[in-house]
């Protein structure tokens, strides 16, 4: 019985990665993607690709905008000529169809049932903002796969108690903070729900240390470069005041033109000066409005759940992804509602989920920005089909 239900296991897996790349190649083929590269100009791209350069020694100033840990990524495929950033985009592709299949496990250490497990890895498999960004030279494909990864070493450490894994935790935390600057204080955050859930593991203490230790010593490297070579403390990345003042709007047209307004503003200053330019006027703006910023953030916080992307997005990919988001929340909720998700589980996951409604309710916001939640959501939507299938029988 164990032997059968092991061999449903890889086949359902064997199933939804293959149904994942297939989803990513043919979207990318959509897009004009698949075997071409190109900026139209929507997000970061170039910024990735600056850094990565640099550390080729092609790009003579060397970047600390951002974390460099998706142009350490790029690096490789660079160095293989014109052709690298395709090749970067099908590797991506490849780790975008992992996510479902990781999924699939995650919910079958949860101890759901073999519905559930399927349903979330195929909704996190033909979730339309994943696969938008997997053929992207965007950092969301990679940082959701080290969310994931982190989050199913550290469940799986707190459920066996284990240092040794909450160490490989902590290891993977260290590389998706040098990933995507927002993982760092989310260190913090898990030590606190570690405290509050302390009752029901008896090593938590050792477990939140091992962890703990482990992320310190990934992220410190860079944080040592950083100091010996700019004369700073800067454990990943210039974001804190540039994204402070870039996230004082909600207005779909403010948002667009400010990063232009911000560019032109700090035309001459240096990256250090520019982040400690608008870090002073956003605290500023702070301090003389704070109604208005308790507002602008309840704003964001519920925009950062819309369902829509905003225009220019052509009409056919927004509507895909605001239908797919309301299905999913909608599951979601049954999920969450009809329990079968351990309350460890939940724990962990929901404060992952607080902890980036409330850091993009601050600094800037944008759906994708969501994207490492989605495959999160899938799980109690996997649930949530589960319960729905039980009510019907």
């Amino acid at each position: 019985m164990i032997r059968e239900k092991n061999v449903f296991a890889r086949l359902d897996q064997a199933g939804l990665f293959a149904a994942a790349l297939a989803l990513r190649f043919a979207a990318a083929a959509a897009m004009g993607r698949l075997f071409a590269y190109r900026d139209d100009g929507l997000y970061d791209d170039g910024v990735f690709i600056r850094m990565a350069e640099s550390f080729l020694g092609r790009f003579p100033e060397p970047l600390v905008t951002h974390p460099p840990g998706y142009s350490f990524f790029l690096v490789p495929f660079l160095a293989l000529g014109e052709n690298g950033l395709i090749w970067a985009a099908w590797a991506q592709m490849l780790l975008g169809a992992l996510l479902p299949v990781l999924i699939y496990r995650l919910c079958s250490s949860a101890g759901l049932g073999r519905v559930a497990c399927l349903a979330a890895g195929a909704l996190t498999a033909c979730n339309p903002l994943l696969i938008f960004f997997s053929a992207r030279i965007m950092s969301e494909t990679v940082f959701a796969l080290l969310a994931v990864v982190f989050m199913s070493l550290w469940l799986g450490a707190w459920g066996s108690g284990r240092p040794a894994v909450a160490a490989a935790a902590g290891l993977v935390g260290g590389l998706a903070s040098l990933t995507r600057g927002v993982m760092l204080p989310f260190g913090g955050f898990l030590a606190v729900i570690s405290l509050l859930r302390s009752g029901e593991q008896p090593r938590w203490a050792a477990l939140v240390a091992a962890c703990g230790l482990a992320w310190a010593l990934a992220v410190a490297p860079w944080t040592v470069r950083n100091w010996v070579r700019f004369d700073r403390f800067i454990p990943v990345s210039l974001q804190s005041g540039w994204n402070l003042w870039e996230g004082m709007a909600v207005d779909p047209q403010e948002l667009k033109a400010r990063p232009l307004q911000m560019g032109l503003e700090t035309a001459g200053m240096s990256q250090f000066e520019a982040d400690l330019h608008f870090g002073r006027k956003a605290k500023a703006w702070i301090k003389e409005n704070p109604a208005r910023f308790m507002r602008l953030t309840a704003r964001k916080a519920l925009k950062f759940w819309r369902p829509l992307p905003y225009p220019p997005h052509p009409a056919a990919i927004r509507w895909a992804m605001g239908g797919f988001a309301l299905l999913s929340f909608a599951l979601a909720l049954l999920g969450l509602v009809g329990g079968g998700v351990p309350g460890f589980f939940s724990a962990f996951l929901l404060a992952w989920a607080v902890h980036l409604t409330l850091l993009h309710a601050v600094f800037a916001s944008n759906l994708r920005y969501r994207a490492p939640l989605e495959p999160f959501i899938a799980v109690y939507a996997g649930a949530g089909v589960a319960f729905c299938l039980r009510k019907i029988k």
